[in-house]
């Protein structure tokens, strides 16, 4: 299976968090690329099978507390996904309220089938615990894409 990791990163994390499960899928014995939006065109997600999305949440602690607005606009500029696979995270701060399901909506507006969700809290008192559901998050997902195909 070809997976692309599609990601937005504001400070960082959420591209170490991109780069993890890229590298985990991969340790799993599946093709995975990892990029940007930006630098996501429609020759790199013609040739995926599947798509793992992620974005931060922006907003004030519990005041309009979404998707980030880059992240948004990205996926609009998407070509249609195809009836693709299609697994969210999210990474964020306090609490991500119902960020991830906007997102997760704005992904199936585009034609992908969102199949798995997972989130990951950017700060935590252990530096090693931020990334410790990586390997978790990507088992569910590949086991989800497995009973999941493209419906190309």
């Amino acid at each position: 299976m070809r997976v692309l990791v599609l990601y937005q990163s504001r400070r960082g994390f959420t591209m170490r968090v991109a780069h993890a499960i890229r590298d985990e899928v991969r340790r799993r014995g599946h093709l995975a690329t990892c990029t940007p939006f930006d630098g996501a065109d429609a020759g790199t997600l013609a040739a995926a099978d599947a798509l793992i999305v992620g974005t931060w949440i922006e907003g004030m602690i519990v005041f309009r507390v979404r998707p980030a607005d880059d992240a948004v606009r990205a996926v609009h500029r998407l070509p249609d996904l195809g009836r693709r696979p299609v697994a969210v995270f999210c990474t964020f701060d306090v609490s991500p309220f119902d960020a991830m399901d906007r997102f997760a909506g704005r992904l199936a507006a585009r034609g992908g089938r969102v199949v798995a969700a997972g989130h990951f809290k950017r700060y935590h008192r252990r530096k090693e615990r931020r990334l410790a559901s990586v390997p978790a998050f990507v088992e569910h997902v590949l086991a989800t894409f497995a009973t999941a195909p493209a419906e190309r």
